[in-house]
């Protein structure tokens, strides 16, 4: 695994475990006042991402500074990943982050909160390793440029038919 990428992974679990202590925190409100705040967020959230138009949510704007990488061999590109990786200091094209910190928050914990922030910080990886690996880093751009709709649709479905196990679950 690259420093790139490590430090994708790490920023995710760091961002996971933070929201997740949170939620710990916030579990002391009884689990019915969570759920009523939680469903009907989340269902405006999924709905305008379903519909292909993602609302356009509080977040920093600005993307982690390219300058940083050059800075040394390791340290630079593992900065440039922790940084992107906890989804702080990035731009997020979708509302699904944002849900998954909530539910998380409202819903679910420490454990919770961890194997959330693996997942976006894997999630994270992905993207620049497909990318790299397809052969055509440009055809790449334009054929998820072609296809992000579709590809926010998929995500939101998923995030859905987690959300609902975990409700039917408890």
């Amino acid at each position: 695994m690259t420093a790139f990428s490590s430090g994708l992974v790490l920023g995710g679990l760091v961002s996971g475990t933070v929201v997740g202590a949170f939620g710990g925190l916030v579990s002391v409100v009884p689990e019915a006042g969570r759920t009523w705040v939680l469903v009907p967020v989340v269902a405006v959230l999924l709905v305008f991402e379903l519909a292909g138009r993602p609302l356009q949510l509080i977040q920093n704007r600005r993307l982690v500074p390219q300058e940083i990488i050059p800075r040394a061999r390791f340290e630079g590109p593992f900065q440039f990943g922790f940084e992107m990786g906890t989804g702080v200091r990035t731009f997020t094209p979708t509302a699904l982050p944002h849900a998954l910190v909530l539910t998380v928050v409202l819903v679910g914990g420490i454990l919770p909160g961890v194997l959330a922030g693996l997942g976006f910080g894997l999630g994270r990886v992905l993207m620049p390793l497909t990318r790299s690996l397809s052969g055509d880093p440009q055809r790449w751009d334009r054929h998820l440029l072609g296809r992000s709709a579709r590809v926010g649709r998929w995500c939101a479905a998923g995030f859905l038919l987690v959300l609902l196990v975990l409700l039917l679950g408890r």
